[in-house]
């Protein structure tokens, strides 16, 4: 029987409390995800334990701020002053029939107790009454036990993301690129293309991909900032007749540089190396960058052949939440 705590209670789950728990949870989540978190996710942390010290503040601006939006979304387990077990539970975005659910920790010491079951299904309920139609989550392949959680509670995968890294290097890359492809060209993006490409990245990308690393900023990579003289920011492969076969994307977003590599149905390994190592013309020497992609092997491969490595594999889930 899953507690519920309240003022009578000090153990059990109970919504988040941005003015009491904003500092637990951020303990929490540096304990349960320590050895994955990045700089940006350090940073959030320390942003967190910051913020707690105006909890006060940020509760009274919750009042202004409507379901699913608010500064700690979701519930919280506690044993008694301590926060052990997190899930936080969000709008997809505003007005939307979705809702995403996020950061699902627990302390180890903790875990097997059936305490990520009652978080996930609270928020899978606290969507559902504020209208919700369906929620989405991701989660690492390797974590066995949160996958056959969310399975039991109605989740199916809906596609994964690769998540690489490349680390520094002394030199730049070499000058000797493949060669052009015959009846092909590769050219930097042109502003008011915007739309265009941001229609042709929806039709060819995984809706797990869509749903949790939005090319939202697609705007902001056409915009002219650049390290050197002649690297841009986005890259396309065409058709001499002007039909996009490849499009990859830097996105410069809290610090971190993270290039977005796309390949239509058509497109080949060779397509997909002439791409990447297009994309790295002009990266400065000692400049670290990351890469997501959607498992697609061609351009798996020449990642691999340019010095990314894979560091993690995340597959979005998504449950109906009109059914039963």
């Amino acid at each position: 029987m899953v507690r519920v705590a309240g003022r009578e209670a000090v153990s059990g789950l109970r919504p988040a409390d941005v003015r009491r728990d904003l500092r637990g949870i951020a303990d929490l989540l540096e304990e349960a995800f320590a050895g994955e978190l990045d700089e940006t996710g350090q940073r959030i942390i320390q942003e967190m334990r910051f913020w707690s010290r105006l909890g006060w503040l940020l509760r009274w601006l919750e009042w202004f701020l409507p379901p699913g939006e608010t500064f700690a979304p979701g519930y919280v387990w506690v044993e008694g002053v301590r926060v052990v077990g997190y899930t936080m539970v969000r709008r997809f975005q505003l007005g939307s029939a979705g809702w995403l659910i996020a950061n699902v920790a627990v302390a180890p010491e903790f875990r097997g107790r059936g305490i990520g079951r009652a978080l996930v299904s609270a928020c899978l309920e606290y969507a559902r009454a504020h209208g919700a139609q369906w929620a989405a989550l991701q989660v690492r392949a390797d974590n066995i036990p949160a996958l056959r959680l969310y399975r039991s509670l109605g989740f199916v995968e809906i596609g994964r993301i690769q998540v690489w890294h490349r680390g520094a290097w002394r030199a730049p890359l070499p000058s000797s690129f493949s060669p052009a492809i015959p009846g092909y060209r590769v050219r930097p993006a042109r502003p008011g293309e915007a739309s265009v490409l941001s229609a042709w990245i929806a039709a060819v990308e995984n809706p797990a991909m869509r749903l949790f690393e939005p090319l939202g900023l697609l705007p902001v990579a056409l915009a002219p900032w650049r390290f050197g003289r002649h690297w841009k920011t986005l890259w396309v492969i065409e058709t001499e007749g002007g039909e996009i076969v490849a499009i990859a994307a830097w996105i410069r977003r809290e610090g971190l540089l993270t290039l977005r590599a796309f390949l239509a149905g058509s497109g080949t390994p060779q397509h997909a190396r002439w791409l990447v190592e297009t994309a790295l013309t002009g990266i400065p020497p000692g400049l670290s960058v990351r890469a997501l992609t959607g498992e697609e092997p061609a351009l798996s491969a020449a990642l691999l052949s340019l010095g990314f490595r894979p560091i993690r594999t995340l597959i979005g889930m998504r449950c109906d939440l009109r059914a039963g």
